[in-house]
């Protein structure tokens, strides 16, 4: 067959196209597994990679990274229609960012691959070329899905209305992802060390306070009691509940924004919220939040505090008199104290069980002894997300340095798919 030149110029022409359609892809949603994302694309890259980041430190992610890679990822030369060199991440606003960033009408900023001061990556980063301190300055932009701690339907209607996204459209863009998640209670270290004095232990000199043989326990009935939105008399008197302090002491709930998957995690294991709202039988507590119990709640027992991320959370943890809220296990609590007992949150048993270990927090999870748990999720707007985030998925299998955080495959007990399910033994 002869080809003219006008056909072999198509032919270029179409392969310049085809060239060009490379592009980066915005994922939003979940922020605990943001290093083992960006290990996995590495893992993906076989040419120059390198991580654009807002933060200025060589040992952190931030909130606003892109993974760049000099060639096309392995195995998303044609993602959907799309070739794929760079996967751009926004996970500042929780899990259901995946949601609403993509099938909603949010948008969002992300880091463009240009700029900043080339660093090298230390600690959990080592061996990975930063640029740092880049701008995120691509604004409105649209995410293609993301991971989430736990699926989209947990999340209250009201974020799936104001994010213009119906609840039944969901389920077929939801798959499992091969991870999970475990979640703690932590507490400040002025409730701890009265919740140690109050179930008697002592820690000796020199000793871990944080450690599974030191740690005092409260039980999710309790924690269910300060959480759900009900005014009891948890919410009057924290000194009965929990055995504490003298009469009057104040307790301060810190707690995330209902679009966190840390929240939604919560009020799931203690309220029921995804598996009982629309239940036969319902079965779902509301939880307990900022406008009926803020600041200026009148309320001198009882306050509490909302926040964007689990950074707020901490901070709130990490002020002094009393406080408690969930945590993602990938949090470590420092080992010191600072001065004037700042800077000090706990993890604490949860019905006699402790998550934190010190180590890797996974144990009593694997074991079946530890529930507060749920299997991470993906959410895919459409093909090229589905392709790219099975892609990163099915590099997770490396999740060394991150605790709190197990594959699924190493576990022996499951939740078979889906988080609404009780754990059983695989």
């Amino acid at each position: 067959m002869t080809f003219t030149k006008i056909a072999l110029a198509a032919v270029a022409t179409l392969a310049v196209a085809a060239q060009a359609q490379a592009a980066t892809v915005n994922l939003t949603g979940a922020s605990a597994t943001s290093i083992a994302y960006v290990k996995a694309l590495k893992g993906l890259c076989t040419g120059t990679f390198t991580v654009y980041k807002t933060d200025t430190s060589t040992t952190a992610l931030g909130n606003f990274f892109t993974a760049k890679c000099s060639t096309n990822f392995t195995g998303l030369s044609n993602a959907g229609g799309v070739a794929v060199d760079g996967v751009a991440f926004n996970v500042s606003g929780g899990s259901f960012t995946a949601v609403s960033g993509s099938a909603g009408t949010a948008t969002f900023a992300f880091v463009p691959t240009t700029g900043g001061t080339a660093a090298a990556g230390t600690a959990n980063l080592a061996g990975i070329a930063l640029q740092t301190g880049v701008a995120a300055s691509l604004t409105g932009q649209k995410s293609r899905g993301g991971f989430l701690d736990i699926e989209p339907a947990a999340f209250p209607e009201s974020e799936l209305i104001a994010a213009g996204v119906s609840a039944s459209t969901l389920a077929a863009k939801t798959t499992p992802a091969s991870f999970s998640q475990l979640f703690g209670v932590a507490v400040s270290n002025d409730l701890y060390r009265a919740l140690q004095t109050a179930q008697g232990i002592t820690v000796p000199g020199g000793a871990d306070n944080r450690l599974p043989a030191y740690q005092p326990s409260i039980s999710r009935a309790q924690y269910t009691a300060i959480v759900v939105d009900a005014f009891n008399s948890a919410k009057q008197d924290i000194n009965a509940l929990l055995g504490v302090g003298t009469a009057g002491d104040k307790l301060t709930l810190c707690r995330r924004i209902s679009t966190s998957g840390t929240q939604a995690s919560s009020n799931q294991y203690f309220l029921n919220s995804f598996i009982g709202s629309d239940g036969a039988n319902a079965g779902a507590y509301g939880v307990a939040d900022l406008a009926t119990y803020g600041a200026g709640s009148g309320l001198d027992s009882f306050e509490v505090q909302e926040g964007g991320g689990t950074s707020n959370a901490r901070d709130c943890l990490n002020a002094n008199g009393y406080s408690v809220g969930v945590l993602s296990l990938e949090n470590s609590p420092a080992a010191t104290i600072a001065t004037g007992e700042l800077g000090g949150y706990r993890f604490v048993k949860l019905n006699g069980v402790a998550a934190y270990d010190g180590a890797g927090s996974v144990a009593s999870a694997k074991n079946g002894s530890y529930e507060f748990w749920y299997q991470a999720q993906k959410f895919a707007n459409d093909n090229t997300a589905t392709a790219v985030l099975n892609a990163i998925d099915a590099k997770l299998d490396d999740l060394t340095g991150l605790t709190g955080l197990f594959p699924n495959a190493s576990n022996e007990f499951t939740r078979n798919g889906s988080n609404a399910n009780a754990i059983t033994k695989q």
